[in-house]
């Protein structure tokens, strides 16, 4: 099972129910470690900066009040899961938790997916700073009306790798999933997706008369590459407990997406990160796609060695 030392629950401050905070302290007492807690929230401007004072106190005390609540209905105590608390004002609060993760050697952060409309998809900016730019995993919560023992768990890989380092971000993904899935239903269901590079380019192109037989032949011997590709990869993480595998023919952007709400899965697990050459990191365009795409949870992952441009 993958483990976390330093966990960091960030919030802005924004009112209503945290489930974020829930999973945040049930993570903290499964692994024995303190969380950290950080309320991060803009900068009053100069005409209201009188007020920001109390104003920070009051989410101080509201936030105290909720951990203590959840202690007392999980529990949980304060020694088994310590929860020193700050708050900080920021012009752009994304940077501000990426600089306390920074400064803690956090290994996971969770946050409170920012409300994005009951007809949207997606997250909005300041999530999305936080996708690009922090140094460690993120966990985007969002509320969730299952318990918790009912929620479901995917992960998103691709098995066929241009590198080590693409493999090796491939084997946390389902490892990292494999933890969370043993904390909600237990069931791992594993999505990759795959096509062959030349079938839709040569369905377009009429003056190109390829054998179709042969292309059929190609693109099934695509899949089986593929699906044993992912078979290799799941082996050799080793994990665990019950697995779906789920082989989709076609672009992950489209195919993730449309998986996600047939299945009703509720938290997705994926690598957000491509490496563009001299570029260094960057999310990639079909990562990009999906996370725009999606009103679940979201955990995401970094390839090792992925260096935040936040000084």
């Amino acid at each position: 099972m993958r483990r976390f030392e330093n966990i960091l629950f960030a919030t802005q401050g924004l009112p209503g129910k945290s489930d974020a905070l829930v999973q945040a302290i049930l993570l903290g007492a499964s692994n024995g470690v303190p969380v950290r807690g950080l309320i991060a929230f803009p900068k009053f401007p100069g005409d209201l900066y009188e007020y920001q004072k109390s104003y920070e106190q009051a989410l101080h005390e509201s936030l105290n009040g909720k951990v203590h609540a959840l202690r007392e209905q999980s529990k949980i105590s304060a020694d088994q899961v310590p929860f020193p608390l700050v708050t900080k004002s920021s012009e752009q609060p994304a940077l501000c938790i990426i600089r306390e993760a920074m400064h803690h050697g956090i290994d996971l952060v969770i946050k409170e997916a920012e409300p994005v409309g009951e007809k949207s998809d997606g997250f909005k900016a300041a999530d999305m700073l936080l996708l690009r730019k922090c140094p460690c995993p993120v966990w985007l919560h969002r509320p969730d009306s299952k318990a918790k023992r009912e929620r479901r768990v995917a992960v998103a890989v691709d098995p066929v790798t241009d590198t080590e380092e693409q493999h090796k971000l491939a084997l946390r993904l389902i490892e990292l999933a494999r933890s969370i899935a043993d904390s909600c239903d237990k069931t791992l269901h594993i999505v990759s997706c795959w096509e062959h590079y030349l079938e839709h380019y040569l369905d377009e192109q009429i003056w190109v008369h390829a054998n179709e037989e042969e292309l059929t032949e190609q693109i099934k011997q695509e899949s089986e590459k593929h699906k044993q590709a992912l078979l290799t990869l799941i082996g050799e993480s080793e994990i665990s407990g019950e697995v779906k595998i789920h082989h989709l023919h076609g672009k992950p952007d489209e195919k993730i997406p449309e998986f996600i709400e047939s299945m009703d899965v509720d938290v997705l697990v994926m690598g957000t990160i491509a490496r563009t050459g001299v570029s260094g990191f960057v999310i990639g365009n079909t990562a990009e796609n999906v996370l725009q795409s999606i009103n679940c949870s979201l955990v995401a992952l970094k390839p090792e060695g992925f260096v935040t441009p936040v000084k």
